[in-house]
């Protein structure tokens, strides 16, 4: 028996730094003290808020279509759409890629297109320069209309509904 008490005895004590340790990580949520509450302090704008602020409201699309290249220089082209006093506009444009200043921008002008509402915007690199697809947003039935405009040397643009 006191063989047996001196060896609880013996484990109580080296089980007795256990026992003193603080508490654990993980206190529940009832027994912290949360702090003072930090004021909302607003946030200065962000790099892309920066980037973006020059862009009008009424651009709704801009798509890289692909490079360009001719005798007078090299750089990417793209197709910006616009919307003014309620229909879309659409502008092909030629950025120079040395110093990125605008070499050609030409409006594409069609009758039929100015009706339309286009959603989609693709654009497909090709021999000829870049094939872009205007899809238009789905009328009643669901159905969409493509038109098709390639884009080659600065001011080179063709545009049309896309034909079979």
């Amino acid at each position: 028996m006191r063989r047996r008490s001196s060896l609880i005895l013996a484990l109580s004590l080296l089980a007795l730094p256990a026992f003193a340790q603080a508490p654990s990580e993980t206190t529940p949520p009832d027994k912290i003290d949360p702090g003072p509450i930090k004021p909302d302090v607003s946030t200065p704008p962000s790099r892309a808020e920066d980037a973006t602020s020059g862009v009008p409201s009424s651009v709704f699309a801009v798509r890289r279509a692909g490079d360009w290249q001719s005798d007078s220089g090299k750089g990417f082209s793209r197709v910006i759409g616009v919307l003014d006093a309620g229909k879309q506009r659409l502008y092909a444009q030629w950025i120079a890629g040395d110093d990125g200043h605008v070499v050609a921008t030409k409006e594409v002008v069609d009758e039929e297109a100015a009706k339309l509402t286009f959603g989609d915007i693709r654009a497909e690199p090709g021999d000829e320069g870049v094939t872009v697809f205007l899809d238009t947003e789905p009328d009643k039935d669901g159905m969409r209309d493509t038109w098709v405009m390639v884009l080659g040397a600065p001011g080179d643009v063709r545009f049309g509904p896309a034909t079979n």
